[in-house]
């Protein structure tokens, strides 16, 4: 009995050993080193800081793999009971796989070999050692045993540091959406007699052009309701000059019918009916066209299966455009514009567990098609020029939409006074649009001509045309007895191996009755900085019954930035026909100052036998740009000056602006902001203006006017009658305690003149409270809640995250009725009751502003709010 109990102490100690020798080789790695576990900082810039639990063995720490990747968001899925934690890195094809129970660890389809002293494998975790975590998934992590915090530097294409992207791109087109709601229409402005544009031209010849100098003027303004151009231009200095020629005396004044669909504008002097008969008149059309050029085409609807639980993103045009989560149901489904020209179509997946996936297709519009049912018509009448006389006629131009790939066009043309066998021309022309990428013309005129086009154009990587005309025999129209016309042209911008090629050819066939011409365009660039190549080839044959005649000629130009002071271009013209260099020569420019560039060129003409010699000085000033230069060759010395510039007549504010751009058929705006205390809309006596307003419309040049302490913000470049929209800049006014009473306004401009907007500023309100919670007897305030603030009237939300305190302060409330409210997402993420649910106020014009204080809120659990109710 005493022999048994012995044996049996001993197989309980051997069982104790084993256990124990089992469990210290779960706890310690394989070195025997004894680990602690501690908590650490996580850090990762931009995208996480979380504190984690780690192994530490007295110099360094062992990471655990799950919870470091949930929290970047990679994909790791993990059965300690089986010892296995497996994923994807990033994508998919970089998969990851650690089976312990094997020591088998595989990465990116390589397998790593396995050190003891590398890994622990806890209770719900793998802690891999900092050198071998960083060794493994290529990381670049630190650990800083003063701070207790290991560092991991930002790789952007972290899912975590993706999906905050997303998040933060979402919330500011959320923003975007909401602030748009808050738009003023201001009601357009006829003007019968106002403002005035002028675009000038000035060139003198004191040396070497017989003291003959020249000029253009155009003058624009808004008359009787309508725009109006005149352009002139003459000459001075010599006998054979002439102050004013009637050559270059034209005029047009157009005139815009609003809500109108009939007719929607209509011209008075040079004009145009437009379509395959189009001529230009000294005359009248009117017409239903669209006064500003259409942008929008038509709707589309995307609908498609991705899966449950997958967000996906709409971008137009690289534009966040809009975004969903998909339901159970799988199916996302989005509503987007689509506008002439191209639109760049993406869709953006990412799945529940790290899936991406994205799809891109490219929408284009031709834009001489019109959408479908739309009718467009012109009617115009006038004299012409035809067969070197002037001649009356009445032309018509009419397009139908007939689907949304075709539109169809009829013309025609009566001659008022015709001459002998002269008929009336009548011409139907049709589009289509085959598929996205290519689109087929063609024209009818019986009589004169039949025409066909085809256009293929992949954007970005290929452009090509081909057309064909047959012409019939008709003295009028076809003085030149033109047969037929043949014509290609295919250009493809290319990148091959990170340079940047373009090719282009183009060849063009005439065929008359006794003769006919080939002309042949082909060539190609090459940017690869620092060295730009072109190279341009011509090709020329002309056939008849006499003699035939070829020609074949080249040019190369070459340019360098590796001169820094100045970049110098090289040209070489050599004609292949007889062998020769023709031409060669040289270009140096250099910017002198900011706005100034000095330039000098070589020519020599192997042909003549002549050089020449040329300096350029270009001036480029706000007001107007001044260029000098001087030729001279081996026969004369010749100096010009050019000036050209425009000026543009503020009428409401009697001011004049300078710009070296022209400016006529443009319009302008600028932006006044008043004082509004009593909150009416209305600029009223005593209200003062105020300066530093900025303002964001797409499209045009700003400009600062006015001193340093009533600046003004001038915005030029827009077009006629376009409605824009002006978001105000809220925060470029010096003093943050105003603010203006609303965010946009929608006006239309009137071109040639500058529409003023009158911007009410109000002195902004403050408003200030507390979200304290109550846990049983205790009442404290609890940091970081949202509080939504909203204007009844415009629907605008402010938030507002509390303090440590729980206390919440804004300065920024005009005159209206709000609601404060806590974010209910919050609310129900952490069980708790708002009481109250909501605080209504008002905030009413007064000046200075006013302090609205005491709105607090109590959050309770929802189960003491219960039982307060009981």
């Amino acid at each position: 009995m005493k022999n048994f109990t012995m044996r049996i102490a001993q197989v309980m100690a051997i069982l104790v050993f084993l256990t124990t020798s089992e469990i210290t080789a779960q706890i310690y790695p394989a070195d025997n080193v004894e680990l602690e576990e501690i908590v650490i900082s996580f850090e990762v810039p931009k995208a996480v800081v979380s504190d984690i639990f780690v192994m530490y063995n007295g110099s360094t720490v062992y990471l655990p793999l799950v919870k470091v990747f949930s929290l970047l968001d990679i994909n790791v899925e993990a059965d300690f009971l089986q010892r296995k934690i497996e994923g994807f890195y990033l994508s998919k094809d970089k998969r990851f796989k650690f089976d312990m129970n094997k020591n088998q660890i595989e990465v990116f389809g390589e397998e790593i070999p396995y050190l003891a002293s590398n890994f622990y494998f806890g209770e719900n975790d793998l802690y891999i050692k900092l050198d071998a975590f960083n060794q493994i998934f290529d990381l670049n992590a630190d650990f800083d045993f003063t701070l207790l915090r290991v560092f991991l530097r930002l790789d952007e294409n972290f899912p975590v540091y993706q999906k905050l992207k997303r998040k933060i791109a979402r919330e500011k087109l959320e923003k975007e959406e909401i602030a748009l709601k808050d738009v003023i229409d201001i009601d357009y402005s006829r003007q019968y007699l106002s403002g005035g544009t002028l675009d000038w031209v000035m060139s003198a010849n004191p040396v070497g052009g017989r003291n003959k100098h020249f000029y253009n003027l155009r003058f624009g303004g808004m008359t009787l309701g309508g725009d109006l151009m005149v352009s002139t231009g003459g000459s001075f200095g010599n006998e054979d000059s002439q102050i004013f020629e009637k050559d270059q005396l034209s005029y047009k004044w157009h005139y815009v019918f609003n809500e109108n669909k009939y007719i929607t504008q209509a011209e008075i002097g040079d004009v145009s009916g437009g379509g395959a008969l189009s001529r230009t008149l000294d005359g009248v059309v009117v017409t239903n066209r669209p006064q500003v050029r259409r942008k929008f085409f038509q709707t589309i609807y995307i609908k498609d299966f991705i899966g449950p639980g997958w967000e996906v993103e709409l971008f137009i045009d690289n534009k966040l455009a809009d975004f969903v989560l998909t339901s159970a149901d799988g199916m996302y489904e989005f509503t987007t514009d689509i506008y002439y020209g191209s639109t760049n179509i993406e869709l953006r997946m990412y799945g529940p567990n790290g899936e991406y996936q994205i799809k891109e297709h490219m929408e284009r519009v031709p834009f001489n098609l019109i959408p479908r049912g739309e009718f467009e018509y012109a009617i115009a009448a006038g004299e012409g020029f035809e067969n070197q006389q002037q001649k009356n006629f009445i032309q018509t131009n009419s397009l139908y939409g007939l689907s949304n790939k075709i539109t169809l066009g009829l013309s025609s043309e009566l001659p008022l006074e015709p001459e002998e066998n002269e008929k009336p021309l009548f011409g139907l022309d049709a589009t289509y649009q085959i598929v996205g990428n290519m689109t087929f013309n063609s024209a009818i005129i019986p009589t004169y001509v039949k025409k066909a086009r085809l256009n293929y154009s992949l954007p970005s990587k290929l452009n090509l045309n081909v057309a064909f005309s047959k012409y019939d025999v008709n003295l009028s129209k076809n003085p030149l007895s033109l047969n037929y016309n043949v014509q290609f042209s295919v250009s493809s911008p290319l990148k091959i191996f990170g340079q940047n090629i373009g090719l282009r050819y183009n060849v063009s066939h005439d065929s008359y009755e006794l003769a006919s011409t080939t002309n042949m365009n082909y060539g190609f660039n090459i940017s690869a900085n620092p060295i730009y190549l072109t190279y341009i080839g011509q090709y020329k044959m002309n056939n008849s019954e006499y003699q035939d005649e070829n020609s074949i000629a080249s040019q190369i130009l070459f340019s360098t930035n590796l001169i820094r002071l100045f970049r110098p271009q090289f040209k070489v013209d050599y004609n292949h026909s007889t062998g020769q260099l023709e031409k060669y020569g040289c270009f140096f420019a250099k910017r002198i100052f900011r706005t100034s560039q000095l330039t000098f060129s070589y020519e020599r003409n192997n042909f003549s036998k002549s050089n020449t010699f040329m300096v350029t000085i270009n001036l480029l000033q706000p007001f107007a740009d001044f260029t000098s230069r001087v030729v001279k060759n081996d026969y004369s010395v010749s100096y010009n000056q050019m000036q050209k510039g425009s000026v543009r007549y503020d009428s409401q504010n009697s001011t004049f602006h300078f710009d070296r751009r022209n400016s006529i058929g443009f319009g302008a705006a600028i932006v006044k902001p008043f004082l509004d205390d009593n909150y009416n809309g209305v600029m009223d006596e005593g209200d003062e203006y105020l300066e530093g307003l900025r303002a964001k419309i797409k499209g045009a040049r700003v400009n600062v006017t006015g001193s340093s302490t009533q600046r003004q913000y001038f915005y030029n470049n827009l077009q006629p009658y376009e409605e824009y929209t002006i978001q105000i800049d809220q925060y470029s006014l010096d003093n943050p305690m105003l603010k203006p009473t609303h965010e946009n306004y929608k006006v239309k401009v009137n071109p040639n003149v500058v529409t003023s907007i009158k911007v009410p500023i109000v002195t902004a309100s403050e408003l200030s409270g507390k979200v304290e919670r109550k846990l049983g007897d205790i009442v404290s305030g609890i940091g970081g809640f949202k509080v939504y603030v909203m204007n009844l009237s415009k629907e605008f939300v402010v938030e507002l995250p509390t303090f440590n305190s729980g206390d919440f302060y804004y300065l920024g409330l005009i005159p209206g009725s709000y609601r404060a409210y806590l974010d209910p997402k919050e609310l129900d993420k952490y069980g708790y009751v708002s009481n109250p649910p909501y605080i209504e106020f008002e905030i009413k014009p007064t000046t200075g502003g006013t302090f609205v204080e005491g709105i607090n809120f109590l959050l309770e659990t929802k189960e003491t709010a219960v039982d307060s109710e009981k």
